[in-house]
């Protein structure tokens, strides 16, 4: 089977991170899927960015969770972009779902409740899920493993992706542990032996972030059913290559 290209906060090695900018331009590049971060507002509603605090990528300051999506809609998106973006807003997982529910597009959906509380936060992101009816076209992911466990105890029918940094002896029986389906790997992590020993394991490898042009060729070389790539036309490109 082709392995899939999964856009890293869409083409963020070009465009603002987990903005609508960067998520269209990753399907321009061609992307199977977007790879996006969620957490809550203030006031409870799912928006989209990878970072607890706003300092990194908005022109905000302090926690994403003390501010209500009002004021959050205040402050641009394009901080650290090396191009300006002034329409670049933090966007709603409604919205980015509203906008690509009717196209082929996959998601994966990383749960950004590690190291910050955020009540509810699994089953509002299945409500959203449920309404758009993507169910079979979406992954989540979280460096969380109770919180994937929760997510499949609210519905079994949702893709899990175990999340990890570093070595982790035996992943796979981890993976089985907290019932997900697929390993997301670091590269430092990937090896073909990982991936021939999960797939014995029933288990789906996506490999992450994936960027330089040796990294993707080797990540395709190992073996694994997908990347997540801030480059998702130069991973299309080498994958044409190959075919």
């Amino acid at each position: 089977m082709t392995p899939l290209i999964y856009a890293h906060r869409g083409a963020s090695g070009l465009f603002p991170e987990n903005t609508m900018e960067s998520f269209y331009a990753a399907v321009r590049r061609r992307a199977d899927g977007i790879e996006l971060d969620v957490q809550l507002t203030r006031d409870d509603k799912l928006v989209v960015i990878h970072d607890h605090t706003l300092d990194r990528t908005t022109t905000g300051s302090g926690l994403v969770r003390r501010h209500t999506l009002q004021e959050l809609r205040q402050f641009r998106a394009d901080r650290g972009s090396s191009s300006r973006y002034s329409r670049a807003r933090i966007p709603t997982l409604r919205e980015v779902f509203h906008a690509f529910a009717e196209t082929p597009l996959h998601f994966i959906i990383e749960l950004k409740n590690f190291l910050s509380d955020q009540p509810h936060l699994e089953e509002l992101v299945i409500e959203q899920i449920r309404r758009y009816h993507l169910t079979d076209r979406t992954i989540i992911s979280s460096f969380n493993f109770d919180s994937l466990q929760r997510i499949k105890q609210l519905d079994p029918a949702l893709t899990t992706g175990l999340l990890y940094v570093g070595p982790i002896p035996r992943p796979w029986e981890v993976a089985k542990r907290y019932a997900a389906d697929q390993l997301h790997v670091p590269m430092d992590q990937l090896s073909a032996q990982l991936v021939k020993e999960s797939h014995k394991h029933n288990l789906t490898v996506l490999g992450w972030t994936v960027n330089s042009s040796k990294d993707i060729q080797d990540a395709f070389d190992m073996g694994v059913d997908g990347l997540i790539t801030n480059y998702p036309g130069r991973a299309r490109k080498i994958l044409r290559a190959r075919s």
